[in-house]
C-alpha cells in the first residue's frame, strides 16, 4: 500500500471516492426524508421511487465491488522509480565503469609485458568484459522494466481518477435533483446509468494495467532467462601460466 503524499494522483483517487461515498450516503438520506412527509394516499408516487432507489442501492453495491480491485492493492510508482533508478545508479553504470576500466585498451599488463602470462591476460580480460557489460544491460533493463510499470500504474490512477470525478459530478447532481419526490425517479434512473458507466470504464482501465503487468512479466522472465545464461562462474586466468619466471618478460 502506498504512503500518504507519495502518489498525488492515487490520494486525489481516494479522496474523490471517499467525496462519492458521502454523497451517495447522503443521496439515500435525502430520499429516505423526503419519502417520510409522503402521505400514504399517494402511494402511487411512492412505489416508484422505492423500485429506483432498489435499483441504485444494487448498482451502488457493484461499484464498491469494482472499487476493491484497487482500494486495498494500489501500487506505488514512486517506489518503482526508486528501485529503477537504485538498478541504473547502483548496478548498470558502476559496472560499466569496472567494464570499461578493465578493457584491454587500459591495462598496463600487455604495454609493459610479454610472454606466456601476458597472452593469458589477453585471453581472459575480454570474456570478463564480455560478462561486465552483460550485467550492465540487465541493469538497464530492469530499469526500463520498472519505468515502464511505474508509467502504466500512474495512466491508470489518472484514468480512475477522471472515472469517479464524472461519478461524482453525477451523484451531486442527483443529490440536487431528489429534493422532490416528482424528481426523484428520472434522477435516479440517470445516476444508475452514470454509474453503470463508471463501473464499465474501471474495469476497462483494469484490464489494461493487467495487460501491461502480463508484459512486465514476460519482460522479468527474459531478464532472468538471460541472468542464468551468464552462469555461475567468472572468467579466470589460467594461473599455472603465470607460475614461473619465464612466463613473465619484460617488454624493451
Amino acid at each position: 500500500m502506498t504512503a500518504a503524499g507519495a502518489n498525488p494522483v492515487i490520494d486525489r483517487s481516494m479522496d474523490k471516492l471517499r467525496e462519492i461515498e458521502d454523497k451517495i450516503r447522503k443521496l439515500f438520506d435525502q430520499v429516505n426524508s423526503v419519502m417520510s412527509w409522503v402521505p400514504d394516499v399517494l402511494s402511487d408516487l411512492i412505489e416508484p421511487v422505492r423500485r429506483v432507489m432498489n435499483e441504485l442501492d444494487q448498482k451502488v453495491t457493484e461499484l464498491w465491488e469494482a472499487t476493491k480491485n484497487f482500494v486495498t492493492d494500489r501500487g506505488d510508482p514512486a517506489r518503482l522509480r526508486q528501485v529503477a533508478a537504485e538498478w541504473s545508479d547502483r548496478i548498470g553504470s558502476s559496472i560499466g565503469e569496472i567494464a570499461g576500466s578493465v578493457s584491454l585498451d587500459k591495462l598496463k599488463t600487455n604495454i609493459e609485458w610479454s610472454g606466456k602470462a601476458a597472452e593469458t591476460y589477453k585471453v581472459t580480460v575480454p570474456a570478463q568484459v564480455a560478462g561486465l557489460n552483460s550485467l550492465k544491460d540487465l541493469g538497464l533493463q530492469i530499469r526500463n522494466s520498472l519505468v515502464n510499470l511505474a508509467n502504466g500504474l500512474e495512466s491508470f490512477w489518472t484514468q480512475i481518477y477522471g472515472t469517479l470525478a464524472a461519478l461524482g459530478i453525477a451523484v451531486a447532481a442527483a443529490v440536487v435533483s431528489t429534493m422532490s419526490v416528482v424528481g426523484i425517479p428520472a434522477a435516479i434512473v440517470i445516476l444508475i446509468g452514470a454509474i453503470g458507466a463508471g463501473i464499465a470504464s474501471i474495469f476497462t482501465t483494469i484490464s489494461a494495467v493487467d495487460s501491461l503487468t502480463n508484459s512486465i512479466g514476460v519482460e522479468q522472465t527474459a531478464i532472468q532467462d538471460k541472468v542464468n545464461s551468464l552462469g555461475a562462474t567468472w572468467p579466470k586466468t589460467d594461473t599455472e601460466s603465470m607460475s614461473h619466471p619465464t612466463d613473465w618478460k619484460r617488454q624493451p
